[in-house]
């Protein structure tokens, strides 16, 4: 994991700079602005997904030609974009909750952070702009529209457009050094990291959000292979054999094979960013050979199930 622990240090900094900063804001959203932070520290939760929120800037550094304190600047302001976005998807996914009310004037002062952040490197006139643009609109219309469309199906891309405020990251650093001809490469290469991110999250997630009725690109697999109608989305059940019984689950993390393939192509001189995605990747296929041998157990009998899972725990 050198895709991590190569920047500790500078993670830290980061973080430490982001606290600073949130330090300053007005005292009645203060508190509520740092635990939040601390919610999302890298450091303090390990096996956090957002790893790649924090630590493109520095997998970038040798293909864009950037500085470290660059990076770092870059970094902070992806915090602040995590921040906000995570806090808008809590008022959408739970819009009746007491506390939103406080959520939403904190999303707007988070906001403000990483605008003056971009705002030092990017002047009005720098296409920086229109970037950001861009993926605000992918962000918008995946969010708003998810459970109209297939996404998964139709056009699998779109499932990372969640996330797509990452790519910011690849604009800022690209335009510091005039290497812009590299960014469309480079936002098809994150696009794709963040593809094979969504997967595994919806992997790990998606009992929730078949209970929660969001959309899940494991489930949408699941519906196309047991050709179950639009009108209506599997059951707990029905997932379940999927995964146990047809390997649904392997099939689909070897769908990631093919972002690799992608990656080679487009992720020239950012060996973390690819080795990141390698980790997802295994990551999901190991979950898939995970249940391949639990039910492997099954078949042999509930005794030898029993002392597999008992020494495993032992």
């Amino acid at each position: 994991m050198k895709w991590f622990t190569n920047y500790e240090k500078d993670l830290e900094l980061a973080f430490n700079h982001a606290e600073d900063i949130l330090s300053a804001i007005p005292e009645e959203f203060r508190s509520q602005a740092l635990n939040y932070l601390d919610r999302f520290h890298a450091l303090k939760r390990p096996g956090s997904q957002n790893y790649i929120c924090y630590l493109l800037p520095f997998w970038l550094q040798e293909a864009a030609g950037t500085r470290t304190e660059d990076s770092r600047r870059l970094t902070v302001a992806m915090i602040f974009v995590m921040m906000y976005y995570h806090l808008i998807d809590e008022v959408m996914d739970e819009p009746e909750t007491k506390d939103n009310k406080r959520k939403l004037p904190l999303a707007n002062l988070i906001q403000l952070e990483f605008w003056r952040i971009y705002a030092t490197d990017y002047p009005p006139s720098s296409p920086f702009w229109s970037y950001y643009r861009k993926y605000m609109s992918e962000w918008a219309e995946v969010v708003a529209f998810e459970n109209e469309s297939d996404f998964f199906q139709e056009n699998p891309v779109r499932i990372a457009h969640k996330a797509a405020p990452v790519k910011l990251t690849v604009v800022g650093a690209l335009l510091l050094t005039g290497r812009e001809e590299r960014i469309a490469d480079f936002e098809t290469a994150v696009d794709t990291v963040l593809m094979t991110l969504q997967m595994l999250d919806d992997w790990e997630d998606w009992e929730k959000d078949l209970q929660e009725g969001s959309y899940n690109a494991l489930i949408s697999a699941v519906q196309r292979e047991l050709q179950i109608p639009p009108e209506r989305r599997p059951t707990p059940e029905e997932i379940k054999h999927a995964l146990y019984v047809r390997d649904i689950l392997l099939t689909y993390a070897i769908q990631t094979d093919h972002n690799t393939a992608i990656l080679a192509q487009t992720a020239e001189g950012a060996p973390h960013l690819q080795a990141f995605h390698d980790h997802l990747k295994q990551s999901l296929k190991d979950g898939a050979k995970s249940l391949q041998k639990e039910r492997n157990l099954l078949t042999q009998g509930g005794l030898a199930y029993w002392l597999t899972k008992n020494r495993t725990h032992s």
